[in-house]
């Protein structure tokens, strides 16, 4: 079995390698992938957003239900992941008023 050594792009020169020596493959950082997506939303964002709205702003019954878009993630199982998909308001349970973020 062989070792797989994982480096940062920062950390590795891959212009200085001879033909015995492994290769180093390069991996962006996990903040350059979520600042390519756009419309995903920032997970300290999403929980004040939730905290905000968690009463109603009519009648300030307490539960308050998210209103997401169907364009959530989905695992490898093809379920979607909970908190990826786009909020875009919330509903109240109590006097079904609605309300956008």
């Amino acid at each position: 079995m062989s070792r797989l050594s994982v480096y940062w792009p920062e950390e590795a020169n891959l212009s200085d390698h001879s033909a015995d020596e492994p290769r180093i493959i390069p991996f962006r950082r996990s903040s350059q992938t979520a600042e390519s997506d756009p419309r995903t939303l920032d997970v300290v964002t999403r929980a004040r957003l939730l905290f905000s709205n968690r009463r109603c702003q009519d009648c300030s019954y307490p539960v308050v239900e998210p209103i997401e878009l169907a364009d959530s993630v989905k695992n490898r199982n093809g379920l979607a992941i909970p908190g990826t998909a786009t909020l875009v308001g919330f509903r109240c349970c109590g006097c079904k008023s609605e309300w956008s973020v």
